[in-house]
């Protein structure tokens, strides 16, 4: 009897978007980048098929402004605005802050949360804002891209403006989601 060769390796995937490409759209030095946040980034634009040019750019660009270039991955406010909101699934006291805006794109309020967690299947997202920010920034905001049917909305040559206008319900920061559009064309020819 013949033993069975072992399979050779799985070729790792070459990253979506490297760690010179997203510091040169956020404008920081590379060394401000973890790793980790790489694999998550690569990981979530393959997750929610964010693999074109287009989609990409879109994605990055909007992701840049909604986080200050990568430098918040939280809501600055303290979240007590969203006590009692009902429309957020917010019923507990505390739910306001434990589920601010957390991630790339800010997904706020317990049905959010619930919803993410029950579709990546990591309950310890319920745990709040703090998980989030620092777990799932880029997958967090790759699922509200993905429910929103961002990836078709790319695909019909949308511009800013209609992209700014679905992820932010009007063209609040235009210009500067524009700066970091034109930054993703030059990061991603």
């Amino acid at each position: 009897m013949t033993a069975t060769p072992p399979r050779p390796p799985v070729p790792a995937q070459p990253p979506l978007i490297t760690k010179q490409q997203l510091a040169s759209i956020w404008n920081c030095n590379p060394i401000l980048i973890e790793d980790r946040e790489m694999v998550e980034l690569n990981q979530c634009l393959r997750q929610f098929q964010i693999t074109t040019k287009p989609r990409l750019r879109h994605f990055l660009s909007q992701t840049a402004h909604e986080s200050g270039g990568g430098r918040y991955k939280k809501e600055l406010a303290s979240g007590w605005d969203y006590e009692d909101s009902s429309d957020l699934g917010n019923i507990r006291k505390g739910d306001g802050p434990r589920y601010k805006g957390a991630g790339y794109i800010q997904m706020t309020g317990r049905y959010n949360y619930q919803k993410f967690a029950e579709f990546i299947k990591d309950l310890k997202v319920m745990t709040g804002v703090e998980y989030v920010a620092y777990n799932y920034p880029f997958t967090s905001a790759g699922y509200w891209w993905y429910s929103n049917k961002m990836n078709q909305l790319c695909d019909s040559f949308a511009s800013v403006r209609t992209v700014t206008l679905r992820v932010n319900g009007g063209v609040n920061g235009l210009a500067d989601r524009e700066m970091y559009y034109k930054r993703c064309v030059d990061a991603i020819p």
